[in-house]
């Protein structure tokens, strides 16, 4: 005979049972015996309306799923001769998706004989770091990407708070 540890509709435990007598005592106050927590050594069940459990644990799940963030890649171009207006208004955004906690690619593209002065493309990167400093990090060196004519060199932020 198998026993199960019983808890009352008022929360409160009511002890170990034998499964047919928890069942009885369930149908006579109307209710059901739903078992709750089946890993423990005896089971807990809980003397429940089966419906309204149900009910409940999907508010909770509707609940938890609202307040998770999944964590998104965003993904910011920037070409090598780039006004000073458009570095603001794309650096404002990079805020902007990193205030929501999600990670920023970076990615400067070369073109042409722009190959040449690389050196100028990783000042334009240091200052996107410096400008970003406060709230983010950046993740390891800018990496050069591509060959021949279209190379690139990327770089991926994340917010301070993420990894802290």
């Amino acid at each position: 005979m198998h026993h199960v540890r019983v808890i009352g509709v008022d929360k409160k435990p009511i002890g170990i049972l034998p499964t047919r007598d928890a069942l009885q005592l369930a149908r006579s106050q109307g209710l059901d015996l739903v078992e709750v927590a089946p890993t423990a050594d005896p089971p807990v069940c809980g003397i429940m309306d089966f419906g309204r459990y149900i009910y409940q644990q999907k508010v909770k799940d509707r609940e938890s799923k609202r307040h998770q963030h999944s964590v998104e890649v965003r993904e910011m171009r920037f070409m090598m001769r780039i006004s000073e207006n458009d570095f603001m208004t794309k650096l404002k955004k990079i805020q902007e998706f990193l205030g929501d906690r999600d990670r920023v690619r970076v990615t400067i593209r070369l073109r042409g004989r722009e190959n040449l002065h690389r050196d100028l493309a990783m000042k334009l990167m240091d200052r996107i770091r410096t400008e970003l400093a406060p709230i983010a990090s950046m993740d390891g060196v800018p990496v050069r990407m591509g060959e021949g004519g279209r190379q690139s060199i990327q770089v991926m932020f994340y917010p301070k708070h993420e990894n802290t």
